[in-house]
């Protein structure tokens, strides 16, 4: 869902003093990028002399809305950029965009280029060096992004957000501007050797006429009453003043393009072969229908094909907000897993967007178990869930063994073949 820029142009950040140091990703970890990782991906998983995450784990960190900190047996990523909200000192969002600064990140993976997904990544990837990885319409988006934070002397004067002399923009552009759904399919070297990365254009969210099919998932949205209790009504989220280091605007403008969404399907190659997959969004398959692509059951058909063809999926990281929700709750979502058949289910889009907003989580969930019932999902069939309620699970690190013969699969073979024994 595309934030309103012209409410939101200033947006109040903090960013610590060793965000100034992060701009050269192959310098070893200071102190402060070092507390970063122990705070994103747990103190057990960090190494308290050198930063490094180990090397058999896939470590998930929810961050808000779907945002998570990744890191790939010691290679660590962003999967987008944006903070639900973005207070100046760690608060209900117990995240600022100088914990992803000094995260370090050598890549940044946008699902597609909206705000309230793609805020924050060229300001990012200019202070740290991370390549970014969107279609090519937001690649365009996000040079369009540097350019302008680099010569705003509100950030360029500020001693510590400023960029390095040397700060430069690098963005891959995973599809060919204007390319038709689901017809290129790509590897991306970001993480190799480590990992395969898998990558095509599908569909943005997008309301469609009601499927007479089964009935629409009754859910109602709930506001968690904490809120009013920690955040009483007037209580402003950003400060009213000009605090340090000032208000600066990190947002993305998101169109042309913004719509364009990319799936990423990642697939380890050791051990047994772990694979995840990350979604930021979730069109109508039936329909073959998204946000910028009026298209046809045909092109829903193709990218089903898609999906069906990926290495069998161990963890799918999906969306749980759609566009499509008033008129048809969860069935696109459910669309993807059918064709997916994920061993474990972790939702994101869960703190913004048409269907959802902070504290609504258990609400959806319960509307997800519903919408599997309405389209006679067999219990069997079910994805584990690992549902995510915020506040409560940010930071909390989701930890997958690589190593472990839990992800044993004889069908992997083929596809990874396919797909990844180039790499």
């Amino acid at each position: 869902m595309q934030m309103d820029i012209r409410k939101s142009l200033l947006l109040s950040i903090a960013i610590t003093a060793a965000g100034a140091n992060a701009q050269v990703s192959d310098d070893p970890l200071n102190s402060s990028s070092i507390q970063a990782r122990a705070k994103i991906f747990g103190s057990e998983n960090v190494d308290s002399v050198t930063g490094e995450t180990p090397g058999d784990k896939v470590i998930f960190s929810w961050l808000s809305n779907s945002t998570f900190a990744a890191s790939i047996e010691g290679r660590v990523v962003l999967l987008d950029t944006f903070v639900t909200r973005l207070e100046v000192e760690p608060g209900r969002t117990p995240v600022v965009v100088g914990d992803m600064v000094d995260l370090r990140p050598e890549a940044i993976l946008l699902g597609h280029g909206h705000g309230d997904h793609a805020n924050n990544a060229a300001y990012i990837a200019g202070k740290t060096g991370a390549v970014i990885y969107a279609s090519e319409e937001t690649c365009g988006v996000m040079r369009r992004d540097f350019e302008r934070i680099s010569n705003d002397p509100l950030i360029q004067s500020h001693p510590v957000a400023r960029f390095d002399a040397s700060a430069a923009l690098e963005c891959v552009d995973v599809t060919t501007a204007d390319s038709v759904p689901g017809t290129e399919v790509v590897t991306l070297p970001v993480l190799e050797p480590q990992a395969c990365v898998i990558a095509f254009r599908h569909l943005h969210s997008i309301a469609v006429p009601p499927d007479d099919s089964f009935p629409p998932t009754p859910v109602r949205i709930i506001v968690d009453p904490r809120d009013e209790e920690l955040f009483p009504r007037g209580t402003p989220l950003t400060p009213e003043e000009d605090p340090l280091p000032g208000q600066m605007d990190l947002t993305t403008f998101g169109n042309p393009g913004g719509g364009v969404s990319i799936f990423y399907s990642f697939v380890l190659r050791g051990g047994e072969n772990f694979t995840f997959v990350w979604h930021n969004t979730a069109g109508a398959l039936k329909e073959g229908k998204g946000r910028g692509w009026d298209g046809t059951p045909e092109d829903g058909r193709r990218i089903i094909a898609v999906l069906e063809s990926l290495p069998p999926t161990d963890v799918q990281m999906g969306t749980a907000s759609s566009g499509n929700f008033n008129n048809n709750g969860l069935r696109d979502l459910i669309m993807y897993q059918e064709a997916l058949q994920p061993r474990i289910y972790i939702p994101n889009h869960i703190t913004s967007g048409t269907a959802t907003r902070e504290a609504s989580s258990l609400s959806v969930y319960a509307g997800y178990i519903e919408q599997l019932q309405l389209m006679g999902r067999p219990r069997e069939e079910w994805p584990e869930i690992r549902w995510l309620i915020d506040p409560t699970d940010y930071l909390k690190p989701i930890a997958f063994d690589t190593t472990s013969a839990a992800w044993a699969n004889p069908r992997k073979q083929d596809s990874f073949d396919r797909f990844c024994a180039a790499g």
